[in-house]
């Protein structure tokens, strides 16, 4: 069941829906960025090397911990893209001002999240 403390008003039930549909290929990319740690071929999550290693250790920035901010960041998508078809400074404002945790902490997870390319 999802997890729906801190959710905006205009994320809808379809919203969640798809989230959940999704939420797996977001752990395996997470996972996937571990898995390449140190590899020219890891994909790019702006993190550094002492992000990585965190994660990989098992540290507080597991996906888990991170899955409010990629829900938030594909529910936005799925709502703003055809206004905000890329990340901009207006698209920042808003979803900061409807984010319900530490935005500027989780900021890039929810970019990540927004620009996501899911392919069914």
């Amino acid at each position: 069941m999802a997890n729906t403390t801190n959710k905006p008003a205009w994320q809808t039930d379809e919203e969640m829906s798809t989230w959940e549909r999704v939420k797996k290929a977001f752990a395996n990319d997470w996972e996937q960025t571990k898995a390449d740690f140190g590899s020219d071929e890891a994909r790019d999550m702006d993190q550094d090397v002492d992000d990585t290693i965190k994660q990989m250790a098992g540290s507080d920035d597991a996906f888990e911990n991170r899955e409010q901010a990629f829900r938030f960041g594909y529910a936005a998508q799925r709502r703003y893209h055809s206004d905000y078809p890329t990340w901009n400074d207006d698209l920042d404002e808003r979803l900061r001002a409807d984010y319900g945790g530490d935005y500027a902490r989780d900021r890039r997870y929810i970019q990540h999240a927004y620009e996501y390319q899911h392919v069914d």
